[in-house]
């Protein structure tokens, strides 16, 4: 029984049908997977963006109280609100990777003892016979020492969490393929 023209040329079809259904839908699968790593990259970035500019600006903020031995006129962070904090807060618990998770949490941390180091210098040195006595000047500079510990740490925290965010978001260079003319190298 050997097979007719027009049979052959319905199975070829028949085949051709199902072979290209498959890769339609392989591609389908693999770019969707991909466009989800992107997204969820995206996202990521935009928590990250916004924990290095909140930390570059507390950075500045604690450089003048070194400088000016003054508590902060203002926010400590005066590009945020409490919404654009708590929104990247979720964004960074949704998106962000364990590490960068963990060195935030440290981060804050530091923040909450420099906040209470600022608070009890400052509660220290508003007391009028604090300042006029050894005693009192010596309790005063013990917990100017303890701000700048604390702002030592805080700044240290943030480097780390700053590094571990600029390791993650280096891509790697493709490896070369093939030759390619020397006005195309970089």
């Amino acid at each position: 029984m050997s097979l007719q023209p027009v049979e052959a040329t319905l199975i070829a079809a028949s085949v051709s049908a199902m072979v290209s259904t498959f890769a339609v839908i392989v591609t389908h699968l693999l770019t969707r997977k991909r466009d989800r790593v992107h997204r969820i990259w995206d996202r990521r970035a935009d928590a990250y963006v916004e924990v290095v500019r909140s930390a570059r600006t507390m950075a500045t903020g604690r450089r003048d109280v070194l400088r000016e031995k003054e508590l902060p006129s203002g926010s400590l962070d005066s590009g945020s609100d409490q919404r654009t904090m708590l929104l990247t807060e979720a964004r960074l618990d949704l998106f962000g990777t364990e590490e960068v998770k963990a060195l935030h949490q440290v981060r804050l941390e530091c923040f909450k003892s420099y906040v209470i180091a600022l608070i009890e210098w400052r509660d220290m040195s508003i007391i009028p016979n604090a300042q006029k006595e050894p005693a009192g000047q010596r309790d005063i500079a013990r917990k100017w020492a303890m701000v700048e510990r604390r702002i030592a740490e805080f700044d240290a925290a943030d480097d780390a969490l700053v590094e571990a965010i600029r390791r993650e978001a280096r891509f790697r260079k493709p490896k070369r393929r093939g030759w390619r003319p020397a006005f195309w190298r970089h």
